[in-house]
């Protein structure tokens, strides 16, 4: 079949393309099917990259816990935490969130458009903790889940995924379901679940939607993990990256970044939106494959006074919306771009 880029289709075929050019059709069918997929160490990213990435976790983890590397283990002694908001920590983690394979099956769960919501480093210990059967939808006043999912995640695992060292479990199909598990299904499930058997390296991709949980770690050492989660634009993120994200990490990093940001989107709006504005933020498909950086072709945009109301502006807005032929002020332009 010629895939082509029918309008009707809007970015799923050429994200289809992609998909089959990263070999992940498989992949794709597994979240279909199942739930969740595993990618494998050579689909994620290099040897160097994964001990960079473990590296940076381990220093992370003793600044917090204001340990040294030898104390960590006795620190995260039957325990488990969320490092959160580790993004600025160390530049390996903006290469990680970017990986063509892992965002690429994210793109398909919850829109090209996606943003990044959080990204942490999870730290768990030998002994009896674990996470309990949960799913990760969060609209919890809606009786049942939407067709699609609203988020998705990828773990990326920097030591060997076992049920005896801890590893995440899933319960095959259950994102057919489309609702949050019962107590006394979360339960049965505990114990019952399908555990992820994987080496470090690989990545572990799902959608809200899917049960999961995790199992005691029973083995020496700590169970490592960097985790992604991405949600639609039109969520509230639960890390703060759109106001935190700088120049220089836009410059560095591919168009693909700022998106994941969200420094280009309208809203909030104030008195006068930010919405229409030429030339703000990239547009159309972006490529998996374009890593290329972006350099000073984009930076954060800098908003105006919520409260100030801009005539020239509002009379701009007002012209193309009753359809006649209206040009943005340039001084607007300036303070924008």
């Amino acid at each position: 079949m010629d895939i082509k880029d029918w309008a009707s289709a809007k970015d799923t075929a050429p994200l289809y393309r992609e998909l089959k050019e990263l070999d992940l059709l498989e992949h794709l069918a597994e979240l279909e099917a199942f739930g969740y997929t595993v990618l494998p160490p050579e689909k994620v990213g290099s040897v160097e990259q994964l001990d960079a990435t473990k590296e940076a976790v381990i220093r992370i983890a003793c600044e917090r816990k204001n340990c040294s590397i030898d104390e960590l283990e006795n620190v995260f002694d039957d325990g488990q935490e969320l490092l959160r908001f580790v993004l600025w920590d160390d530049e390996i983690f903006e290469k990680i969130i970017l990986t063509p394979s892992a965002l690429g099956l994210i793109n398909w769960l919850v829109g090209t458009n996606c943003v990044l919501s959080l990204c942490n480093a999870w730290v768990k210990g030998k002994g009896h903790s674990r996470t309990g059967i949960h799913a990760d939808w969060a609209q919890f006043e809606m009786p049942t889940m939407a067709i699609e999912p609203f988020t998705a995640n990828f773990n990326y695992l920097l030591t060997d995924y076992t049920e005896q060292d801890g590893g995440l479990s899933f319960v095959p199909g259950s994102h057919k379901w489309r609702r949050l598990p019962s107590v006394e299904e979360a339960m049965y499930w505990k114990d019952n679940a399908q555990p992820v058997e994987a080496p470090a390296g690989s990545m572990i991709i799902w959608g809200d939607h899917t049960w999961h949980g995790s199992y005691p770690k029973t083995t020496d050492g700590l169970r490592l993990m960097l985790l992604g989660t991405f949600c639609r634009p039109h969520m509230q993120t639960q890390e703060a990256y759109r106001h935190t994200t700088t120049d220089s990490a836009l410059a560095r990093n591919p168009k693909r970044f700022a998106r994941l940001m969200n420094v280009y989107h309208a809203m909030p709006w104030g008195k006068t939106p930010d919405y229409g504005i030429p030339g703000q933020g990239p547009s159309g498909y972006l490529s998996l494959l374009d890593l290329e950086p972006a350099g000073e072709e984009l930076q954060v945009p800098k908003r105006g006074d919520y409260h100030q109301y801009d005539q020239k502006t509002g009379d701009a807005i007002k012209n193309a919306m009753s359809k006649k032929e209206g040009e943005f002020p340039d001084h607007y332009k300036q303070k924008n771009s």
